[in-house]
C-alpha cells in the first residue's frame, strides 16, 4: 500500500461529531495517520476518518491560512495493489 495525497474537496465523506480535542490536535499536529478510502467510479469514498475530515473541513472553515492547507493523505484500501497470499504455506513455520 502506499499513501497517497488530495485535496479534501475530491473526498467524499459524511459529516460527523468529534471532540474538540480532534480539533486541536489536528490544529497542533495534522493527522498522526492516513484516512482510508476507497476507490468507485465516482471517485475516493473514505471508509476511516469521517470524524478527521469533519474536523479539518471545519479548521478551514475557521482558519483559512491553516498551515496544513487542503491536503489529505491516505492510503486506498481493496484495490489489488497490495501483496497477499492465501496459501498457509508462504507464512514463517518452524
Amino acid at each position: 500500500m502506499r499513501i497517497q495525497e488530495e485535496q479534501l474537496s475530491k473526498i467524499k465523506y459524511n459529516t460527523v461529531d468529534y471532540k474538540q480535542s480532534l480539533y486541536d490536535s489536528i490544529m497542533r499536529i495534522g493527522f498522526s495517520f492516513p484516512i482510508s478510502v476507497v476507490e468507485t467510479d465516482d471517485g475516493l469514498e473514505c471508509v476511516d476518518g469521517h470524524k478527521r475530515l469533519s474536523a479539518l473541513r471545519q479548521i478551514l472553515e475557521d482558519q483559512p491560512n491553516y498551515k496544513r492547507k487542503d491536503i489529505v493523505k491516505y492510503i486506498v484500501k481493496n484495490n489489488g495493489n497490495s501483496r497477499s497470499n492465501d496459501c498457509w504455506r508462504s507464512r514463517n513455520t518452524h
